[in-house]
């Protein structure tokens, strides 16, 4: 499925989800933070352990400051807190010493290749935690392919299916639009966590089954026996 595609997935996901207003979140560091408690968790419970960060610690610095012990105390509702706490604390602790501040803003010079190579510089910062930190903090046109992106592309046919997800984000940045990224990023999430779903997707009421290769394998399964 090429550029056309893309954007006919796009259209259709548009009429279901609606579009979405460009939010950019200013804090670039607590936007890596909240990324890095989002790993392999719910969004209520990274969120919630992000909120009780930022009302345990004045600021940012202070979180660096402080011990894992702190950190993981309040970060424990999102899980693995034995690794994100160190992993948080060693990002911060990485920005501060290379460059003098607690601040991200400089990437916001950056193109989306440089940006995403400082960032994945950052030990415990990867492809996805990158890019989400460059779309959402500074529009860069860079697509974060998580969990439910990946799954989705795949079953629709955007995607090669031996294709990894670092070479799915390389390959949707690329070939979907800038100005479309943010929105189709949104609503393919969307799509995955309500239709979409892992186990026994709802295709009956899915409006992209007509543009979907997984449906089409399963039609085409069910008749051949």
């Amino acid at each position: 499925m090429g550029s056309s595609g893309i954007l006919a997935v796009f259209k259709l996901l548009r009429r279901n989800f609606g579009r979405r207003r460009v939010i950019k979140q200013k804090d670039a560091v607590g936007e890596l933070i909240k990324t890095i408690l989002s790993q392999n968790t719910s969004d209520r419970n990274s969120l919630r352990a992000y909120n009780n960060l930022k009302k345990r610690f004045k600021n940012w610095d202070a979180l660096r400051r402080s011990g894992i012990a702190a950190i993981r105390r309040e970060i424990r509702i999102a899980g693995l807190a034995n690794i994100k706490a160190p992993r948080i604390k060693e990002a911060l602790e990485e920005v501060k010493k290379r460059r003098g501040s607690l601040s991200l803003g400089f990437l916001r010079d950056l193109d989306a290749e440089g940006g995403c190579a400082f960032l994945r510089s950052i030990k415990g910062v990867g492809p996805k935690t990158a890019a989400v930190v460059l779309l959402f903090s500074f529009g860069k046109p860079i697509m974060p392919v998580d969990t439910h992106v990946y799954r989705v592309t795949r079953r629709l046919g955007l995607l090669d299916k031996k294709a990894t997800r670092e070479e799915a984000q390389d390959h949707f940045s690329a070939v979907v639009p800038e100005g479309l990224i943010y929105e189709f990023h949104l609503n393919l999430i969307s799509h995955g966590r309500e239709i979409c779903i892992a186990r026994n997707p709802r295709c009956g009421i899915c409006n992209l089954k007509k543009l979907c290769k997984y449906y089409k394998d399963v039609i085409a399964s069910l008749r051949s026996q």
